[in-house]
């Protein structure tokens, strides 16, 4: 089996040019001196007053110094070794989080608020998935798309943190339009392997989502969902700029608008789903139970991988240059007793 050389760092090998830089540093040194010392002897009298041999060492000195410069560099760029092949299967299932932005979304009966909660599951969530692919739904009165299916964890966390209730124009809170809109997302993937989450407080204006919940598990979607909010009435925090309480949310006639979750609506969501429903605590949603329902389906091979594993050898060109500056530093400009008329 061959064996196959790359560079994990290979932008340093552009320093390279520093290795004949220090050698033209060095040949213009060796004659500003020689040109010094021809001020103060004669030609005939030079060998004497500089002794035998100084030049040819102090040009092996020059030459370890910049070769161990240029293997410092080598070792820089990080050379890897690599031949043991290996196949990947990779495996996993589309998952699509349906995220409430509704204003009711905003009371702080969970730390530090129902929608922040839910962003936080979310990030936890991305901290487990393995090959799982996983997109964002966002609802209020409307839902649609707003990351789509990926195995970027890193743009997901990215659109999750930009989540906020005003990324839907209309108000009302509509699970049926999440739903839908979730089972549009998931495209032509496999029956089996379609898990959607949804997370919000159940105030649910529009009606019939539990008919559409009923359809997607017909279409191979299997439905969890999470409660965000407490039982006890609430108010919606209004937030100003700085992101701190300015007020409370109140109806046309002036009264304080409360909120609360509502449970039993969202069970018989998850029963229909054929999913689990999960209540998040005051302090916020149980991530590990989210994940333990995704893990417990037999995940699809999303894909076959072949890859080399590469292994770090910069320790070999750091090493040698260690051993020549070490050499460099015991060869002395001169030898006892040179320079000396005898």
């Amino acid at each position: 089996m061959h064996e196959y050389v790359r560079w994990a760092n290979p932008g340093a090998l552009k320093l390279l040019w520093l290795a004949p830089l220090a050698i033209l540093l060095y040949a213009h040194a060796f004659r500003a001196r020689r040109r010094a010392l021809e001020t103060l002897a004669t030609a005939e009298a030079l060998p004497a007053l500089v002794g035998r041999g100084e030049w040819r060492r102090r040009r092996l000195r020059a030459g370890l110094m910049t070769a161990a410069l240029a293997l410092v560099v080598v070792a820089l760029a990080r050379p890897q070794l690599g031949a043991q092949m290996a196949k990947v299967q990779r495996k996993g299932v589309d998952l699509i989080i349906a995220i409430d932005t509704s204003e009711s979304m905003l009371a702080r009966d969970v730390a530090p608020s129902r929608l922040e909660a839910a962003k936080e599951a979310v990030r936890g969530l991305l901290g487990r998935l393995r090959g799982d692919r996983i997109g964002i739904v966002a609802f209020a009165g409307d839902a649609f798309v707003y990351c789509p299916l990926t195995v970027d964890y890193e743009a997901v966390a990215m659109f999750v943190g930009s989540l906020d209730t005003h990324v839907i124009g209309q108000p009302g809170t509509a699970i049926a339009e999440a739903i839908g809109t979730a089972g549009e997302a998931f495209g032509a993937a496999e029956h089996k392997y379609k898990q959607l989450v949804i997370m919000t407080d159940g105030e649910d204006h529009e009606g019939g989502a539990l008919a559409a919940a009923r359809t997607a598990a017909e279409e191979g979607v299997q439905i969890h969902v999470v409660g965000v909010g407490g039982l006890q009435s609430e108010p919606i925090a209004l937030l100003d700029a700085a992101g701190k309480v300015s007020a409370h949310k109140r109806d046309r006639s002036g009264q304080v608008v409360l909120t609360r979750l509502h449970e039993e609506p969202l069970k018989q969501i998850a029963a229909a789903g054929k999913g689990v429903y999960i209540r998040a605590s005051a302090t916020g949603v149980n991530v590990e139970r989210i994940y333990d329902q995704i893990e417990a389906m037999e995940g699809r091979v999303v894909g076959t991988y072949q890859f080399t594993e590469y292994q770090e050898r910069y320790q070999w060109p750091l090493g040698l240059a260690i051993m020549l500056l070490a050499v460099q530093a015991v060869v002395g400009d001169r030898r006892r007793g040179e320079g000396h008329a005898r």
